[in-house]
């Protein structure tokens, strides 16, 4: 079984796929930004969801895209956190920029931008992210 997540600051939406590449459930947790919601209580946000529970020994990989996740430090606690609970999986993790990439263009080249309680944009050469501007939008909506 493979998740994928989109995690922002105020929520986590949360797609299982199973080894046919069918959708088998969609769930949305609280935000999983772990460059502002402290360890404990990331944790305990991933396990009071009792749909991921349930599957959290078939899952083989986990491809979390989220806000919070463009530096090494808050990618590495998220990925502990996601390591002890999803034992048997590969964890990948990205911002969310490259998921809203991967969403919008494929491979095309695109300005691509996120509207959110934190919002940011990129540009996107067909390879690589560019991000021009730094994000404010968390700022101003704090």
């Amino acid at each position: 079984m493979i998740l994928i997540a989109d995690g922002g600051s105020t929520k986590a939406d949360w797609i299982a796929i199973n080894s046919e590449k069918e959708e088998m459930f969609r769930v949305r947790t609280l935000g999983l930004n772990p460059a502002v919601v402290v360890e404990e209580e990331l944790h305990n946000r991933i396990i009071n969801m009792f749909q991921l529970m349930n599957i959290k020994d078939e899952v083989t990989e986990i491809h979390f895209y989220g806000a919070g996740c463009g530096t090494p430090g808050p990618v590495a606690i998220l990925k502990e956190i996601l390591e002890t609970i999803f034992v048997n999986a590969v964890i990948y993790i990205a911002e969310d920029m490259l998921a809203a990439v991967y969403a919008a263009t494929g491979k095309e080249p695109a300005v691509v931008c996120i509207l959110g309680t934190g919002s940011n944009s990129c540009y996107f050469d067909g390879e690589n992210i560019e991000m021009l501007a730094p994000s404010l939008g968390y700022i101003l909506n704090g």
